[in-house]
C-alpha cells in the first residue's frame, strides 16, 4: 500500500484530506507541526510528503522540506507544497524549473484550497 505523510497545521485540512485519500487506497499518517513531521519521519518513509508552507513561521516548510532532504533515506521522496500564501502575501511560488526546485526542496507547489481529484491526480503523479 502506498503511503502519504500530510505536515499542515490546518488539522480540518489534515483531517479531511487523510479521509479522502484512505478511501483512494493510500496508508496516511499526518502531522500538524514541523517537530511532529519530523518525528514521523523517524519511523515512517511515506512514499510522498504534502507539506504546508506556513505553519509556525512563515517559512517553516521550507524549513522541513530541507530538514526531509538532508535524510539519506528521503532525499529523492516527492514533495508537494500546499500553500495559501499567493492569497496572503500576494506572492506566487513556482516550483516548475529546476533551479526553484533545488532551492525550495521540493517537486511541485499548489496552491490552497486544492481540489481534491487534483491533488489525487499530483499525487498519482509522482506515484504511479
Amino acid at each position: 500500500m502506498r503511503s502519504i505523510l500530510i505536515v499542515d497545521d490546518d488539522r480540518d485540512l489534515l483531517e479531511g484530506q487523510k479521509i479522502f485519500l484512505e478511501g483512494k487506497g493510500y496508508r496516511v499518517e499526518t502531522a500538524a507541526s514541523i517537530e511532529d513531521g519530523l518525528k514521523k519521519i523517524e519511523t515512517f518513509t511515506p512514499d510522498i510528503i504534502l507539506a504546508d508552507l506556513m505553519m509556525e513561521h512563515y517559512d517553516s516548510g521550507f524549513v522541513f522540506c530541507k530538514k526531509v532532504r538532508d535524510r539519506e533515506h528521503l532525499k529523492d521522496v516527492p514533495i508537494i507544497m500546499q500553500t495559501a500564501a499567493s492569497k496572503e502575501i500576494g506572492f506566487t511560488l513556482d516550483a516548475a524549473s529546476p533551479e526553484a526546485k533545488k532551492w525550495m526542496k521540493v517537486n511541485e507547489v499548489l496552491t490552497k484550497p486544492v481540489p481534491l481529484h487534483d491533488l489525487l491526480g499530483k499525487i498519482e503523479h509522482y506515484i504511479k
